[in-house]
Protein backbone atom coordinates (compact mmCIF):
# COMPACT_ATOMS: atom_id res chain seq x y z
CA UNK A 1 0.00 0.00 0.00
CA UNK A 2 1.10 3.35 -0.91
CA UNK A 3 2.05 5.33 1.89
CA UNK A 4 0.62 8.91 2.06
CA UNK A 5 1.78 11.24 4.68
CA UNK A 6 -0.37 14.09 6.85
CA UNK A 7 0.45 17.58 5.30
CA UNK A 8 0.97 20.24 7.56
CA UNK A 9 -2.42 21.68 7.29
CA UNK A 10 -4.21 18.12 7.73
CA UNK A 11 -2.16 17.93 11.08
CA UNK A 12 -3.47 21.49 12.29
CA UNK A 13 -6.96 20.39 11.03
CA UNK A 14 -7.23 17.32 13.46
CA UNK A 15 -5.25 18.54 16.36
CA UNK A 16 -7.69 21.24 16.33
CA UNK A 17 -10.51 18.69 16.14
CA UNK A 18 -8.95 17.62 19.27
CA UNK A 19 -8.30 20.59 21.18
CA UNK A 20 -4.15 19.90 20.96
CA UNK A 21 -1.85 23.09 20.19
CA UNK A 22 0.48 20.74 18.91
CA UNK A 23 1.45 17.10 17.82
CA UNK A 24 4.15 17.45 21.61
CA UNK A 25 0.61 18.32 23.60
CA UNK A 26 -1.27 15.78 22.22
CA UNK A 27 1.05 13.11 24.11
CA UNK A 28 1.60 15.23 27.12
CA UNK A 29 0.02 12.69 29.34
CA UNK A 30 2.41 10.38 28.86
CA UNK A 31 5.26 10.30 31.11
CA UNK A 32 8.41 11.61 30.14
CA UNK A 33 10.80 8.90 30.66
CA UNK A 34 8.62 7.02 28.62
CA UNK A 35 8.56 8.99 25.24
CA UNK A 36 11.49 8.70 22.66
CA UNK A 37 11.05 11.94 21.37
CA UNK A 38 12.34 13.03 17.91
CA UNK A 39 14.31 10.20 16.78
CA UNK A 40 17.28 11.92 14.50
CA UNK A 41 17.90 9.61 11.96
CA UNK A 42 20.56 10.41 9.50
CA UNK A 43 18.64 11.95 6.09
CA UNK A 44 19.10 9.38 3.01
CA UNK A 45 19.97 5.72 4.48
CA UNK A 46 19.31 2.79 2.49
CA UNK A 47 16.84 -0.14 4.06
CA UNK A 48 19.86 -2.09 5.44
CA UNK A 49 21.19 1.07 7.16
CA UNK A 50 18.02 1.84 8.63
CA UNK A 51 16.86 -1.51 9.99
CA UNK A 52 20.18 -1.16 11.82
CA UNK A 53 19.89 1.65 13.35
CA UNK A 54 16.50 1.23 14.30
CA UNK A 55 17.36 -1.91 16.09
CA UNK A 56 20.08 0.12 17.86
CA UNK A 57 17.42 2.03 19.45
CA UNK A 58 15.45 -0.96 20.04
CA UNK A 59 18.39 -2.31 22.08
CA UNK A 60 17.52 0.07 24.60
CA UNK A 61 14.49 -2.01 25.75
CA UNK A 62 16.09 -5.20 25.89
CA UNK A 63 17.35 -4.20 29.46
CA UNK A 64 13.86 -4.75 30.13
CA UNK A 65 13.90 -8.33 29.87
CA UNK A 66 15.72 -9.03 32.79
CA UNK A 67 13.44 -7.58 34.53
CA UNK A 68 11.61 -9.95 37.73
CA UNK A 69 7.88 -8.83 36.39
CA UNK A 70 5.62 -8.42 39.67
CA UNK A 71 3.43 -6.43 37.68
CA UNK A 72 -0.37 -7.63 37.06
CA UNK A 73 -3.45 -5.42 36.64
CA UNK A 74 -5.39 -7.20 34.04
CA UNK A 75 -2.23 -8.34 31.69
CA UNK A 76 0.31 -11.23 33.22
CA UNK A 77 3.13 -12.31 32.49
CA UNK A 78 2.65 -16.24 32.78
CA UNK A 79 5.19 -19.08 30.95
CA UNK A 80 4.25 -19.53 27.54
CA UNK A 81 5.27 -23.31 25.98
CA UNK A 82 7.49 -22.42 22.99
CA UNK A 83 4.71 -25.12 20.74
CA UNK A 84 2.07 -21.64 21.14
CA UNK A 85 4.23 -19.94 19.28
CA UNK A 86 5.30 -22.07 16.55
CA UNK A 87 1.78 -23.16 15.69
CA UNK A 88 0.65 -19.63 15.92
CA UNK A 89 2.73 -18.65 13.68
CA UNK A 90 2.17 -21.31 10.85
CA UNK A 91 1.10 -19.09 7.51
CA UNK A 92 -2.32 -20.59 7.51
CA UNK A 93 -3.37 -19.06 10.67
CA UNK A 94 -1.08 -15.83 11.29
CA UNK A 95 -3.78 -13.11 10.59
CA UNK A 96 -6.04 -11.14 12.63
CA UNK A 97 -9.10 -11.63 11.85
CA UNK A 98 -11.59 -14.58 11.19
CA UNK A 99 -11.84 -15.91 7.83
CA UNK A 100 -14.52 -15.04 5.67
CA UNK A 101 -14.98 -18.44 3.71
CA UNK A 102 -15.59 -21.52 5.39
CA UNK A 103 -15.69 -23.64 2.68
CA UNK A 104 -11.50 -23.10 2.42
CA UNK A 105 -10.87 -22.58 5.97
CA UNK A 106 -12.08 -25.87 7.96
CA UNK A 107 -9.30 -25.99 9.73
CA UNK A 108 -8.58 -22.34 11.40
CA UNK A 109 -12.86 -22.52 12.15
CA UNK A 110 -12.14 -26.20 13.86
CA UNK A 111 -9.53 -24.18 15.80
CA UNK A 112 -11.88 -21.14 16.23
CA UNK A 113 -14.23 -23.54 17.27
CA UNK A 114 -12.50 -25.79 19.79
CA UNK A 115 -11.02 -21.97 21.36
CA UNK A 116 -14.99 -21.32 21.89
CA UNK A 117 -15.24 -24.52 23.50
CA UNK A 118 -12.63 -24.02 26.29
CA UNK A 119 -13.41 -20.37 26.90
CA UNK A 120 -17.10 -21.35 27.73
CA UNK A 121 -16.09 -24.63 29.62
CA UNK A 122 -13.58 -22.89 32.20
CA UNK A 123 -16.76 -19.32 32.47
CA UNK A 124 -18.92 -22.44 33.16
CA UNK A 125 -21.52 -21.08 30.10
CA UNK A 126 -23.17 -22.61 27.46
CA UNK A 127 -21.28 -20.35 24.41
CA UNK A 128 -18.49 -18.28 23.83
CA UNK A 129 -17.81 -16.02 20.88
CA UNK A 130 -14.67 -16.43 18.73
CA UNK A 131 -13.01 -13.12 20.91
CA UNK A 132 -13.11 -9.59 20.59
CA UNK A 133 -10.50 -6.88 21.11
CA UNK A 134 -9.90 -6.61 24.29
CA UNK A 135 -11.25 -6.93 28.30
CA UNK A 136 -12.45 -3.12 27.79
CA UNK A 137 -14.33 -4.07 25.08
CA UNK A 138 -15.64 -7.31 26.29
CA UNK A 139 -17.01 -6.09 29.62
CA UNK A 140 -19.34 -3.08 27.46
CA UNK A 141 -20.17 -5.89 24.94
CA UNK A 142 -21.17 -8.33 28.19
CA UNK A 143 -23.38 -5.18 29.72
CA UNK A 144 -25.16 -4.39 26.55
CA UNK A 145 -25.94 -7.96 26.30
CA UNK A 146 -27.86 -8.13 29.34
CA UNK A 147 -29.86 -4.71 28.24
CA UNK A 148 -30.94 -5.92 25.00
CA UNK A 149 -31.84 -9.13 26.61
CA UNK A 150 -34.08 -7.45 29.43
CA UNK A 151 -35.13 -4.96 27.25
CA UNK A 152 -34.06 -2.42 30.30
CA UNK A 153 -32.30 0.64 29.20
CA UNK A 154 -31.97 3.17 31.77
CA UNK A 155 -29.67 1.41 34.42
CA UNK A 156 -26.58 -0.29 35.20
CA UNK A 157 -24.51 -0.95 38.54
CA UNK A 158 -21.16 -1.75 38.47
CA UNK A 159 -18.73 -3.18 40.67
CA UNK A 160 -16.25 -0.51 41.73
CA UNK A 161 -13.57 -2.72 42.26
CA UNK A 162 -13.51 -3.38 38.77
CA UNK A 163 -10.58 -2.30 36.65
CA UNK A 164 -10.62 1.58 36.55
CA UNK A 165 -10.43 1.38 32.62
CA UNK A 166 -12.82 -1.16 32.76
CA UNK A 167 -15.45 1.26 34.56
CA UNK A 168 -14.22 3.88 32.37
CA UNK A 169 -15.16 2.28 29.04
CA UNK A 170 -18.65 1.68 30.35
CA UNK A 171 -19.34 4.86 31.20
CA UNK A 172 -18.14 6.64 27.94
CA UNK A 173 -20.21 3.96 26.06
CA UNK A 174 -23.25 4.31 28.04
CA UNK A 175 -23.24 7.85 29.41
CA UNK A 176 -24.23 8.88 25.95
CA UNK A 177 -26.71 6.78 25.70
CA UNK A 178 -28.28 8.25 28.82
CA UNK A 179 -28.09 5.20 30.52
CA UNK A 180 -27.94 5.63 34.36
CA UNK A 181 -24.71 3.80 35.56
CA UNK A 182 -24.50 3.48 39.84
CA UNK A 183 -21.11 2.43 41.24
CA UNK A 184 -21.11 0.57 44.59
CA UNK A 185 -17.85 1.28 45.85
CA UNK A 186 -16.08 -1.67 47.34
CA UNK A 187 -16.48 -3.02 51.46
CA UNK A 188 -14.56 -0.81 53.76
CA UNK A 189 -10.55 -1.34 53.30
CA UNK A 190 -11.26 -0.67 50.27
CA UNK A 191 -10.11 -4.25 47.99
CA UNK A 192 -13.21 -6.45 48.36
CA UNK A 193 -16.66 -5.56 45.72
CA UNK A 194 -18.99 -5.34 48.39
CA UNK A 195 -22.01 -7.40 47.21
CA UNK A 196 -24.26 -6.67 49.98
CA UNK A 197 -24.49 -3.34 48.32
CA UNK A 198 -24.50 -4.72 44.67
CA UNK A 199 -27.28 -6.23 45.99
CA UNK A 200 -28.79 -3.16 47.43
CA UNK A 201 -28.52 -1.22 44.49
CA UNK A 202 -30.14 -3.77 42.24
CA UNK A 203 -32.67 -3.94 44.35
CA UNK A 204 -33.38 0.20 44.14
CA UNK A 205 -33.65 0.02 40.42
CA UNK A 206 -36.37 -2.01 40.16
CA UNK A 207 -37.65 -2.66 37.15
CA UNK A 208 -35.03 0.00 35.16
CA UNK A 209 -31.83 -2.16 36.13
CA UNK A 210 -30.45 -4.13 33.37
CA UNK A 211 -27.60 -5.81 34.82
CA UNK A 212 -24.64 -5.67 37.94
CA UNK A 213 -21.32 -6.03 36.48
CA UNK A 214 -18.99 -7.52 39.87
CA UNK A 215 -15.44 -8.90 39.43
CA UNK A 216 -14.08 -12.21 39.79
CA UNK A 217 -11.47 -11.79 40.76
CA UNK A 218 -11.92 -8.20 41.21
CA UNK A 219 -8.89 -5.89 39.87
CA UNK A 220 -7.23 -6.27 44.00
CA UNK A 221 -7.48 -9.79 43.16
CA UNK A 222 -10.38 -10.69 45.80
CA UNK A 223 -12.71 -13.27 45.00
CA UNK A 224 -16.36 -13.35 46.44
CA UNK A 225 -18.60 -16.25 46.07
CA UNK A 226 -21.22 -14.81 43.59
CA UNK A 227 -23.97 -17.15 44.62
CA UNK A 228 -26.17 -14.95 46.81
CA UNK A 229 -25.82 -11.94 45.00
CA UNK A 230 -26.79 -13.66 41.62
CA UNK A 231 -29.79 -15.03 42.90
CA UNK A 232 -31.09 -11.89 44.67
CA UNK A 233 -30.31 -9.74 41.14
CA UNK A 234 -32.15 -12.46 39.13
CA UNK A 235 -35.05 -12.48 41.52
CA UNK A 236 -35.86 -8.54 40.21
CA UNK A 237 -35.17 -9.75 36.58
CA UNK A 238 -31.69 -8.21 36.01
CA UNK A 239 -28.82 -9.72 35.25
CA UNK A 240 -25.51 -10.83 36.35
CA UNK A 241 -22.32 -9.98 34.12
CA UNK A 242 -19.17 -11.94 35.72
CA UNK A 243 -15.97 -10.21 34.72
CA UNK A 244 -12.38 -11.72 35.26
CA UNK A 245 -9.07 -13.37 33.84
CA UNK A 246 -10.21 -17.00 32.72
CA UNK A 247 -7.28 -18.21 34.19
CA UNK A 248 -8.15 -18.22 37.61
CA UNK A 249 -10.82 -20.72 36.77
CA UNK A 250 -8.88 -23.42 35.95
CA UNK A 251 -8.94 -23.32 39.62
CA UNK A 252 -11.42 -21.52 40.81
CA UNK A 253 -15.23 -22.33 41.13
CA UNK A 254 -16.13 -20.88 37.52
CA UNK A 255 -18.59 -17.11 37.51
CA UNK A 256 -21.41 -19.53 35.47
CA UNK A 257 -22.09 -22.21 37.81
CA UNK A 258 -22.62 -19.74 40.12
CA UNK A 259 -25.48 -17.96 38.35
CA UNK A 260 -23.76 -15.44 36.40
CA UNK A 261 -25.87 -14.97 32.95
CA UNK A 262 -22.49 -13.24 30.90
CA UNK A 263 -19.05 -14.18 31.74
CA UNK A 264 -16.21 -11.80 30.18
CA UNK A 265 -13.09 -9.51 30.44
CA UNK A 266 -9.28 -9.93 29.45
CA UNK A 267 -7.97 -13.64 28.71
CA UNK A 268 -4.46 -12.00 27.97
CA UNK A 269 -3.03 -14.43 30.52
CA UNK A 270 -3.83 -17.63 28.11
CA UNK A 271 -0.82 -17.66 26.35
CA UNK A 272 -0.77 -14.01 24.97
CA UNK A 273 2.39 -12.44 25.51
CA UNK A 274 2.83 -8.69 27.17
CA UNK A 275 3.57 -6.66 24.43
CA UNK A 276 3.18 -2.95 25.00
CA UNK A 277 -0.60 -2.79 25.95
CA UNK A 278 -1.47 -5.13 23.06
CA UNK A 279 -3.33 -6.48 20.97
CA UNK A 280 -5.20 -8.67 23.54
CA UNK A 281 -7.69 -10.85 23.71
CA UNK A 282 -11.22 -10.26 25.37
CA UNK A 283 -13.62 -12.66 25.43
CA UNK A 284 -17.62 -13.48 26.34
CA UNK A 285 -19.36 -16.29 27.23
CA UNK A 286 -22.88 -16.64 27.98
CA UNK A 287 -25.57 -19.19 28.76
CA UNK A 288 -27.64 -20.57 25.44
CA UNK A 289 -30.05 -18.09 26.00
CA UNK A 290 -28.56 -15.26 24.83
CA UNK A 291 -26.53 -16.48 22.09
CA UNK A 292 -28.23 -14.79 19.66
CA UNK A 293 -27.37 -11.05 21.73
CA UNK A 294 -23.46 -12.07 21.14
CA UNK A 295 -21.65 -9.67 19.55
CA UNK A 296 -18.86 -10.43 17.03
CA UNK A 297 -18.27 -13.91 14.94
CA UNK A 298 -19.37 -17.51 16.10
CA UNK A 299 -18.23 -20.84 14.77
CA UNK A 300 -20.45 -23.78 14.88
CA UNK A 301 -20.11 -27.13 13.62
CA UNK A 302 -22.35 -28.79 11.27
CA UNK A 303 -22.15 -31.78 8.54
CA UNK A 304 -22.42 -30.96 4.77
CA UNK A 305 -23.92 -32.49 2.03
CA UNK A 306 -22.18 -35.88 2.33
CA UNK A 307 -22.89 -36.38 5.97
CA UNK A 308 -18.52 -35.03 7.12
CA UNK A 309 -18.53 -32.78 9.99
CA UNK A 310 -17.83 -29.40 9.22
CA UNK A 311 -17.54 -25.60 10.30
CA UNK A 312 -18.74 -22.35 9.77
CA UNK A 313 -19.38 -19.25 11.01
CA UNK A 314 -23.00 -19.70 12.46
CA UNK A 315 -23.77 -15.97 13.67
CA UNK A 316 -22.52 -13.32 11.95
CA UNK A 317 -23.57 -10.42 13.84
CA UNK A 318 -22.01 -7.35 12.28
CA UNK A 319 -18.44 -8.53 10.83
CA UNK A 320 -19.42 -9.07 7.26
CA UNK A 321 -22.83 -7.20 6.82
CA UNK A 322 -22.78 -3.86 8.00
CA UNK A 323 -26.08 -3.35 9.56
CA UNK A 324 -26.14 -0.08 11.38
CA UNK A 325 -28.30 0.90 13.94
CA UNK A 326 -29.68 -3.20 13.57
CA UNK A 327 -26.62 -4.32 14.69
CA UNK A 328 -25.55 -6.07 17.45
CA UNK A 329 -22.67 -4.32 18.35
CA UNK A 330 -20.73 -1.62 16.69
CA UNK A 331 -17.79 -1.49 18.48
CA UNK A 332 -16.70 -5.24 18.06
CA UNK A 333 -14.36 -7.32 16.35
CA UNK A 334 -11.97 -10.07 16.84
CA UNK A 335 -8.14 -10.99 17.43
CA UNK A 336 -8.02 -14.44 15.87
CA UNK A 337 -4.53 -14.57 16.36
CA UNK A 338 -4.43 -13.71 20.05
CA UNK A 339 -7.41 -16.21 20.12
CA UNK A 340 -5.41 -19.24 18.33
CA UNK A 341 -2.00 -18.76 21.12
CA UNK A 342 -4.97 -19.27 23.24
CA UNK A 343 -6.33 -22.11 22.30
CA UNK A 344 -2.54 -23.49 21.79
CA UNK A 345 -2.24 -22.69 25.24
CA UNK A 346 -4.75 -24.13 26.68
CA UNK A 347 -4.26 -27.25 24.53
CA UNK A 348 -0.54 -27.64 25.70
CA UNK A 349 -1.57 -27.17 29.26
CA UNK A 350 -4.84 -29.30 29.41
CA UNK A 351 -7.04 -28.99 32.76
CA UNK A 352 -4.83 -30.49 34.98
CA UNK A 353 -1.86 -27.60 33.45
CA UNK A 354 -3.70 -25.01 34.16
CA UNK A 355 -5.04 -25.67 37.65
CA UNK A 356 -1.72 -26.72 38.27
CA UNK A 357 -0.31 -23.06 37.06
CA UNK A 358 -3.18 -21.44 39.05
CA UNK A 359 -2.21 -23.66 42.31
CA UNK A 360 2.04 -22.18 41.64
CA UNK A 361 0.29 -18.78 41.35
CA UNK A 362 -1.64 -18.91 44.66
CA UNK A 363 1.06 -20.66 46.81
CA UNK A 364 3.87 -18.01 45.23
CA UNK A 365 1.46 -15.34 46.04
CA UNK A 366 0.95 -16.03 49.17
CA UNK A 367 4.66 -16.81 50.33
CA UNK A 368 5.17 -13.10 49.13
CA UNK A 369 2.29 -11.86 50.89
CA UNK A 370 3.39 -13.19 54.14
CA UNK A 371 7.23 -11.96 53.33
CA UNK A 372 5.51 -8.91 52.83
CA UNK A 373 4.36 -8.58 56.48
CA UNK A 374 7.74 -8.40 57.68
CA UNK A 375 9.47 -5.55 55.09
CA UNK A 376 10.44 -2.42 56.99
CA UNK A 377 8.80 -0.64 54.24
CA UNK A 378 5.52 -2.26 54.64
CA UNK A 379 2.74 -0.47 56.57
CA UNK A 380 0.26 -3.31 56.14
CA UNK A 381 -0.99 -6.09 53.97
CA UNK A 382 -4.76 -6.07 54.23
CA UNK A 383 -6.34 -9.88 55.11
CA UNK A 384 -8.76 -10.68 51.90
CA UNK A 385 -9.14 -14.33 49.54
CA UNK A 386 -7.16 -13.74 46.76
CA UNK A 387 -6.05 -15.45 43.59
CA UNK A 388 -2.56 -14.35 42.61
CA UNK A 389 -3.17 -10.16 43.23
CA UNK A 390 -3.04 -8.53 46.18
CA UNK A 391 -2.10 -4.81 47.61
CA UNK A 392 -0.23 -3.05 50.56
CA UNK A 393 0.47 -0.28 52.06
CA UNK A 394 3.96 1.49 52.17
CA UNK A 395 5.10 4.09 54.27
CA UNK A 396 6.54 6.14 51.35
CA UNK A 397 4.64 6.74 48.41
CA UNK A 398 3.88 3.58 46.12
CA UNK A 399 5.44 5.81 43.38
CA UNK A 400 8.87 6.08 45.19
CA UNK A 401 8.87 2.74 46.48
CA UNK A 402 8.48 1.18 42.62
CA UNK A 403 11.05 3.59 41.64
CA UNK A 404 13.55 1.84 44.22
CA UNK A 405 12.47 -1.57 43.34
CA UNK A 406 12.94 -0.93 39.45
CA UNK A 407 16.34 -0.03 39.75
CA UNK A 408 17.41 -3.18 41.42
CA UNK A 409 15.62 -4.87 37.89
CA UNK A 410 12.33 -5.63 39.76
CA UNK A 411 8.67 -4.38 38.30
CA UNK A 412 7.41 -4.30 41.60
CA UNK A 413 3.60 -3.27 41.00
CA UNK A 414 1.25 -0.87 40.34
CA UNK A 415 0.80 2.20 42.09
CA UNK A 416 -2.98 2.52 42.81
CA UNK A 417 -2.24 6.24 43.09
CA UNK A 418 -2.26 6.48 39.72
CA UNK A 419 -6.40 5.75 40.10
CA UNK A 420 -7.29 7.53 43.16
CA UNK A 421 -5.06 9.81 44.96
CA UNK A 422 -5.91 8.71 48.58
CA UNK A 423 -4.57 5.17 47.35
CA UNK A 424 -1.37 6.82 46.76
CA UNK A 425 0.47 4.42 49.06
CA UNK A 426 -1.00 1.02 48.07
CA UNK A 427 0.93 -1.14 45.34
CA UNK A 428 -1.13 -3.92 43.95
CA UNK A 429 1.26 -6.63 43.44
CA UNK A 430 0.88 -9.74 41.29
CA UNK A 431 2.63 -13.18 41.52
CA UNK A 432 2.59 -15.89 38.97
CA UNK A 433 3.60 -19.41 38.42
CA UNK A 434 7.08 -17.41 36.77
CA UNK A 435 7.88 -15.88 39.89
CA UNK A 436 10.88 -17.77 41.89
CA UNK A 437 11.94 -18.06 45.26
CA UNK A 438 14.67 -16.14 44.95
CA UNK A 439 12.83 -13.55 43.06
CA UNK A 440 10.38 -13.58 45.62
CA UNK A 441 13.32 -13.15 48.05
CA UNK A 442 14.68 -10.33 46.30
CA UNK A 443 11.87 -8.44 46.39
CA UNK A 444 11.18 -8.30 49.91
CA UNK A 445 15.05 -7.36 50.31
CA UNK A 446 15.04 -4.84 48.25
CA UNK A 447 11.84 -2.86 50.55
CA UNK A 448 14.35 -3.00 53.40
Amino acid sequence: MTYIPHTEAERAEMLKAVGAASLDALFDHLPRNLRCGTLNAPPGLGEMELTAEMQRYAARNRATDQLACFLGAGAYDHFIPPAVFELASRGELYTAYTPYQPEISQGVLQAIYEYQTMIASLAGCDVANASLYDGATAVIEGVQMAMRQTGRMKQVVLDGALHPSYIATVRAQLQVQGVEIRLVAPVKGGFRSDLSGLAQAAKAGGEDLACVAVGYPNFFGAVEDLSKLTADVHAGGGMVVAVGTPFAYGLLQPPGAQGADIVCGEAQALGVPLQFGGPYLGYVASTQALVRRMPGRLVGRTVDVQGRPSFTLTLQAREQHIRREKATSNICTNTALCAMMAHFYMGCLGRRGLKRAGELAVAKADLLRGKLKKAKAVTAVPEYTAFHEFSYETKEPAAKVLEKLLAKNILGGLDLGRFDPSRKNQVLVCVTEKRSVEEIDAYVKALD
